[in-house]
């Protein structure tokens, strides 16, 4: 086993122990904590086992296993990003909501003259 392989395993094993604590403390949605601890067991897989990387990348017509987990983060960037852009929407609308009700709600004070 590498010196990359063992730090990996120690990040990532932390990484799944914060996503379980955070589960645990109700910070996180089930669907959440589900997706993020796949995620760390599937790179520590991938660090662990390389070839099965490469198995995959030949099976989808990619040359290198690395370029496919390379492609993968890309995707999953995007997916985050779109994810993330869609809530700030979601939230820039409801603040809007909320600020228009409080106006109406509020009497206009006189101008002092």
């Amino acid at each position: 086993m590498t010196t990359f392989q063992i730090s990996a395993f120690v990040f990532l094993g932390l990484a799944l122990a914060a996503t379980i604590s955070f589960r645990l403390r109700r910070q996180a949605s089930f669907r959440v904590a589900l997706a993020w601890s796949l995620l760390w067991i599937g790179a520590a897989a991938a660090i662990a086992w390389p070839q099965i990387t490469v198995r995959v990348a030949h099976f989808l017509g990619i040359a290198r296993g690395a370029d496919l987990v390379f492609y993968l983060a890309i995707l999953g960037m995007f997916v985050g990003f779109f994810a993330v852009y869609v809530r700030f929407r979601r939230m820039e609308s409801e603040m809007t909501r909320i600020v228009r009700e409080l106006a109406l709600r509020t009497p206009k004070e006189p101008d002092p003259e």
